[in-house]
C-alpha cells in the first residue's frame, strides 16, 4: 500500500516538475507570467472608467412628514435611481450596505422637517459605498441634482454638499453631507486593484492551462502523456498545479504593488483572501483545461481564451454593475461566472474586513464551479483513453 502510494507521489511529482520547465525554458511562456499582468496592472487602474445606472439605494426616514416624503418621491421618480429599500434601523441599513443589495443610503433623522422649516439647515445624510468609487461619486452627484431641483421648487429652498467638494451650493435649508464607508476619499485606484487581482491573476491562469494541452498535442506527446502509467485525474492534478502556483505569486505581486506603489490598505485577513484566491483559480483552470481539450494548435487555444476572457470581464460586475446588465438573461448568466463572486470578495477583504460568513456565501457558488469544471475536463481526459 504504501510502496503503490509513494509510487504514485513520484509518477506525479515528475509531472509537476515537466510542466514547470515546458513553462520555465519557452521563453515566450515566461514573459508570459509576469510581464503582462504589471502591464495591465497600470494600465488599468489609470485607464479605466467606468459608468452606474438603475441604482438602488436604502432609505431610513426617521422623520416621515408630507415634506422628508417628497424628497424621496423626486429621488423614486428620477429616471437614475431603480429601487428604493425602505430600512427600520441603522443595523439593517448598514448590513444592506455590507452585502452590496444597495448603492447607497439616505439616512434622514427625525428632526429633518423641523429644522426645515425653520430654516436651520436640516440635513439628509448621504451614505455611500467608497468600495465602488466611481459609483460612489455618480451617485452623489445625482442625490445633489435631486436635491437642487426639489430646492428649486420648494419655497424654503435648499442647500446640498457637492460630494467632490467641500464648498456648500447655496440654495436653502436642506443641506445633504456626503460620507463614503470603506475608501473615504473615493481613491480610484482602491476599487480598480482590489478587482484587478482576480482578473489579472485569471487572465494569465487560464491561459497557462490552455496552452498546456495544446502545446502537449503539437509537439505530439499528449497521447504518450495518456498510455503512461499516469491516470486522468492525476494527469489533472499536474496540469493543475503550476497555473495555480504562478496564478497566486502573481497575486502577490499585484497586492505588494497595491500597497506600496498605490498605497492601498489591507483590511481584512489575508489568510482568508489567498484561500479564496486559490479555489477561484482552481476554477479557472478547470475552464483553460476544458478550453485546451477542444483545440488541437496553442493558437486555437488562445483564441478560446480570448473568447471566455471578455465576456467574463464584462459579466463580472467589473466595468458595470451586474443589475445595469441588460437583458435580464445576461444577468441569470452572471451566476456561472466565477469571476462576479470572487471580486465580492477581493473588494471585501482588501476595503472593508468583511467576515468569514459573508466571504463563504460568495465562495460556494465558486466552489461548486470548480468542482463542475474540474469533473469537465476529467471527463476529457477519459474520453481520449476509450
Amino acid at each position: 500500500m504504501l510502496n503503490n502510494i509513494k509510487t504514485r507521489f513520484i509518477r506525479l511529482f515528475a509531472l509537476i516538475i515537466k510542466e514547470f520547465y515546458s513553462v520555465w525554458r519557452d521563453p515566450k511562456s515566461r514573459s508570459l507570467l509576469f510581464l503582462p499582468p504589471i502591464m495591465q496592472l497600470f494600465l488599468f487602474s489609470h485607464a479605466a472608467t467606468l459608468d452606474i445606472e438603475n441604482i438602488e439605494i436604502a432609505v431610513l426616514n426617521e422623520d416621515s412628514t408630507p415634506i422628508s416624503r417628497e424628497f424621496l418621491n423626486r429621488v423614486s421618480s428620477s429616471k437614475y435611481f431603480k429601487k428604493i429599500t425602505y430600512v427600520k434601523n441603522l443595523k439593517e441599513l448598514k448590513d444592506s450596505l455590507d452585502r452590496e443589495k444597495v448603492r447607497g443610503a439616505l439616512y434622514i433623522k427625525n428632526d429633518f422637517t423641523k429644522n426645515y422649516q425653520k430654516k436651520k439647515g436640516a440635513e439628509i445624510e448621504v451614505i455611500l459605498d467608497g468600495r465602488h468609487t466611481n459609483g460612489s461619486q455618480i451617485i452623489g452627484n445625482y442625490l445633489s441634482e435631486i436635491a437642487l431641483n426639489f430646492s428649486a421648487d420648494s419655497p424654503n429652498g435648499i442647500t446640498s454638499v457637492n460630494p467632490n467638494t467641500t464648498k456648500p451650493l447655496k440654495g436653502g435649508d436642506i443641506q445633504i453631507r456626503t460620507r463614503n464607508w470603506y475608501n473615504p476619499n473615493l481613491y480610484y485606484h482602491w476599487f480598480i486593484i482590489s478587482s484587478l487581482v482576480g482578473i489579472l491573476s485569471m487572465s494569465m491562469v487560464v491561459l497557462l492551462s490552455a496552452l498546456s494541452l495544446a502545446r502537449e498535442k503539437e509537439s505530439g506527446t499528449f497521447d504518450e502523456l495518456l498510455v503512461s502509467p499516469l491516470k486522468p485525474s492525476e494527469i489533472l492534478f499536474g496540469k493543475l498545479v503550476i497555473p495555480l502556483f504562478f496564478g497566486v505569486i502573481d497575486g502577490i505581486i499585484i497586492l505588494i504593488a497595491a500597497k506600496y506603489v498605490f498605497s492601498m490598505p489591507f483590511e481584512g485577513n489575508i489568510f482568508l483572501y489567498f484561500f479564496a484566491l486559490i479555489i477561484f483559480l482552481m476554477s479557472v483552470v478547470g475552464i483553460g483545461l476544458f478550453i485546451s481539450s477542444l483545440c488541437k494548435t496553442q493558437q486555437q487555444a488562445m483564441l478560446g481564451v480570448f473568447v471566455f476572457m471578455f465576456p467574463a470581464m464584462i459579466l463580472s460586475g467589473y466595468s458595470a454593475p451586474v443589475e445595469n446588465i441588460t437583458p435580464q438573461f445576461l444577468q441569470n448568466l452572471t451566476i456561472i461566472n466565477p469571476l462576479r463572486f470572487f471580486l465580492v470578495i477581493s473588494k471585501g477583504i482588501i476595503l472593508k474586513n468583511i467576515n468569514f460568513c459573508d466571504v463563504m456565501l460568495n465562495l460556494i457558488p465558486i466552489i461548486f464551479i470548480t468542482i463542475f469544471t474540474l469533473m469537465i475536463a476529467n471527463f476529457s481526459f477519459k474520453s481520449r483513453l476509450e
